[in-house]
């Protein structure tokens, strides 16, 4: 299966603005020497050495992914902001044509997860069709009512494209062709769920937004199914650790609690997800580098978890 990251940030949507550009284009200057600029070949080895901070960004769009399964089928997971770059990428096959078919994983309903569907271009033409699946009992109903007319003007019925909701059994699993998938659970405010999607002997785990205080770390032997072995598992990490302990209740994790729990189910690769709307590329940076700095101190089977940022546009191959 491929993943492709179209939206990573939390809460609400966080474009860049004219001064973090300057400053960005001042940093790099500042690093370049008269070689770095000489030929546009030059540049673009010296663009090569920079880091991800100054030479581009983690993105500010809200939470949307694309899995693309060996059989080639498309399972978006959640309709944040980012639902409209991946529109795009949609409209230039299929999906333009009015010949589309694409499965949409919701795990809640807050606005950050849901705020891309009044834009997502796929919707608004006939014969495209989507499967809708969530545990959320009224997950149609959620989604309707935000496209009320006090709240947007068009509602979903003018999105001519067919679109069927599925309510899952929770805590179940449901096969979608070869592909396994299971929905867990998760504590957050007004309720959430995870994913994990297996195919081919390959395991991927998506579980944001999601709170793993201290409460439910005391239960952290239920989530064993759910984590065990996965290949990839992206993970709410929005908060610091010293946030996290301020914001009981807020609904969402740190990179500590999430590298402990990949250590413990033997996750190989983790992705530090959700972030804050407030930390700059630079933050975000330093929050990795904390992390890693965290796991080469664990006493459990260090260096055996490979860590990563989320950032728009992120491909991963399983």
């Amino acid at each position: 299966m491929k993943i492709r990251l179209w939206g990573v940030r939390g809460s609400i949507p966080t474009p860049s603005s004219d001064e973090v550009i300057t400053e960005k284009l001042k940093r790099a200057l500042m690093q370049a020497t008269p070689g770095d600029i000489s030929t546009e070949e030059s540049i673009d080895r010296f663009i090569d050495t920079l880091p991800w901070s100054i030479k581009g960004t983690y993105g500010g769009n809200t939470t949307c992914l694309e899995v693309v399964t060996e059989d080639g089928d498309i399972i978006i997971i959640d309709c944040g902001t980012g639902l409209k770059n991946l529109s795009r990428e949609l409209m230039k096959e299929e999906f333009g044509r009015g010949k589309g078919f694409a499965n949409i994983l919701m795990t809640h309903t807050h606005w950050d997860h849901v705020q891309g569907i009044p834009f997502f271009i796929p919707f608004y033409i006939k014969g495209n069709r989507f499967h809708i699946y969530s545990p959320i009992n009224d997950i149609r109903e959620r989604i309707e009512y935000q496209q009320v007319f006090t709240h947007f003007p068009v509602n979903l019925d003018v999105m001519y494209a067919d679109k069927e909701f599925f309510i899952l059994e929770k805590e179940a699993d449901f096969y979608l062709n070869n592909t396994r998938i299971t929905n867990k659970r998760m504590r957050h405010p007004g309720g959430c769920f995870g994913y994990r999607i297996e195919e081919n002997g390959k395991s991927f785990v998506f579980t944001s937004d999601c709170e793993f205080n201290l409460d439910e770390i005391d239960y952290i032997d239920s989530y064993r199914d759910f984590f065990t072995d996965a290949d990839v598992c992206v993970f709410d990490t929005q908060y610091t650790f010293e946030e996290s302990i301020d914001k009981i209740d807020w609904g969402h994790s740190a990179a500590p609690i999430a590298i402990d729990i990949a250590l413990r189910f033997n996750v190989k690769k983790l992705i530090l997800f959700h972030h804050e709307p407030d930390y700059s590329d630079d933050k975000l940076e330093s929050v990795l580098s904390t992390a890693k700095t965290y796991l080469n101190m664990s006493v459990k089977r260090r260096g055996s978890l490979e860590i990563l940022i989320a950032r728009e546009g992120m491909v991963i191959d399983l």
